[in-house]
């Protein structure tokens, strides 16, 4: 019984902390950068569904606008907006639907930090579906989160090289 009850009472404070950090909408992020409205936002002004990731990077700007810009460059079917060491906007399809229309958005946003460091936030929106509910799209980008985050260290590492 004990056990149990110790074992009930762990789950509680993971999922409390979960909760508090704002995972999964939210990783790598305050809740105030992540209420800052980027560009996209406008092209899906209603989603179902908004995750927001973070990570900062001791490299400038223009070096992590490099990487970027060399990682979508020739995918012009995907972009929507590119605005040099800014932003790039793509449309993706709702996560799992890889195949069909590209429903939702991603935003790599670049946003200058003190000394020289640079913020980048990605957000997607995805539209509501008649097919799946939000929980479900929101369970595969929680799945999604671990290689969203692994991306981004990877941008950070070649951006710091």
């Amino acid at each position: 019984m004990k056990k149990r009850y110790a074992c009930a009472l762990g789950c509680a404070a993971v999922a409390a902390g979960a909760w508090a950090t704002g995972f999964p909408r939210r990783i790598g992020l305050t809740a105030s950068q992540a209420s800052l409205s980027l560009p996209g936002d406008l092209l899906l002004p209603n989603p179902g569904v908004v995750v927001d990731r973070g990570i900062r990077i001791d490299a400038p700007i223009e070096a992590v606008w490099r990487i970027l810009d060399a990682a979508y460059e020739g995918d012009e079917a995907s972009v929507v907006d590119r605005e040099e060491n800014s932003h790039l906007l793509l449309r993706v399809p709702a996560p799992g639907y890889e195949e069909e229309e590209r429903s939702g958005t991603c935003v790599f946003a670049l946003l200058p930090l003190p000394q020289g460091r640079t913020l980048l936030h990605v957000r997607e929106r995805h539209a509501s579906r008649v097919d799946v509910s939000n929980a479900v799209l929101l369970a595969f980008l929680t799945l999604e989160s671990v290689s969203t985050m692994r991306m981004l260290f990877d941008i950070r590492s070649a951006a710091c090289s």
